[in-house]
């Protein structure tokens, strides 16, 4: 057995959601297991890209609060905000 898929993870459903599934599952060639991965892989992947869309969302704001070009300095308190923010993410996605 691989030791990377010794976690077993039940779930209650309706009987007839399960069959579905599982036959639906089964025409592609896949099991139950490896769909269920997959799908908990994808949910992963799309909070941690809304994650990062947030974040691009407050950088944009940070800046927008400074400077009315593109070309004037940031002032050391939105330089500081930027840091700061940088360090969160960075944190969040080690």
């Amino acid at each position: 057995m691989n030791s990377l898929k010794q976690i077993s993870i039940h779930i209650r459903c309706d009987q007839a959601l399960a069959d579905e599934f599982k036959q639906v599952v089964e025409h592609h060639g896949y099991t139950t297991s490896m769909m269920l991965g997959k799908l908990m892989q994808e949910y992963i992947n799309n909070e941690k890209n809304s994650l990062l869309l947030s974040e691009q969302e407050q950088i944009e704001t940070v800046l927008a609060q400074d400077a009315v070009t593109r070309m004037t300095p940031l002032s050391d308190k939105v330089a500081d905000d930027l840091l700061q923010l940088a360090i969160r993410m960075a944190e969040k996605h080690i």
